[in-house]
């Protein structure tokens, strides 16, 4: 089911399984969160990762959101596990993007005095259009962050495709356009989860 929401930049596949294998990822442990405010509850996507039959299913249904013949790129060092899995499964090439700035032997390509120190792996060619991917699309800020650096490097950077969308406000959407993004294809969103909010009391 191909669904719209909200916003015409905001695109929900919600596949058959991958709501199952993301919940499956949720913790009720308690945890602060970027803003040191204790909360329960939290997704840890990186879990896929022990778990290869949803790790498996979840790169087939990114795969299947990327236009064919398309570049793939990490929008940080959390989604390099996933652009590696999609570089096999679509026959594509990938760049790698850092959150921060590498300071030593910067590897974009085979000439360190050429590279961006935010860029790794091979170079592209200067057009080549790139899909982003990442695992969770929260306030788009890391996508715009990807899309930016890819941009000064001279790559086309239209759209992108995510695990969760954290939500459907407005926010997201208004910071999706503002990095330049067409379409972020989300294959679930969080509020549409089965989400547990509370975990076994600790007496």
């Amino acid at each position: 089911m191909i669904q719209q929401v909200d916003a015409p930049r905001i695109v929900v596949l919600d596949p058959p399984g991958v709501a199952a294998a993301v919940v499956s990822c949720w913790s009720t442990a308690v945890v602060r969160d970027r803003q040191g405010q204790l909360g329960r509850g939290f997704l840890n996507l990186k879990r896929l990762l022990g778990h290869p039959l949803n790790f498996r299913l979840v790169v087939q249904e990114l795969a299947r959101s990327v236009p064919p013949g398309v570049a793939v790129a990490a929008c940080d060092e959390g989604a390099w596990p996933l652009v590696g899995a999609l570089v096999v499964e679509l026959g594509t090439p990938a760049v790698l993007v850092r959150r921060k700035p590498k300071e030593y032997f910067v590897a974009y390509g085979d000439d360190p005095a050429l590279g961006d120190p935010r860029l790794a792996g091979e170079r592209l060619e200067p057009g080549t259009r790139v899909h982003l991917i990442d695992d969770l699309l929260y306030s788009g800020v890391t996508l715009g962050s990807a899309a930016s650096v890819l941009s000064l490097a001279g790559l086309v950077v239209r759209e992108a495709s995510v695990i969760v969308g954290a939500d459907r406000t407005e926010r997201v959407a208004s910071m999706v356009r503002s990095a330049g993004l067409e379409q972020v294809t989300c294959l679930v969103l969080a509020p549409d989860l089965d989400l547990p909010t509370s975990g076994p009391r600790r007496d």
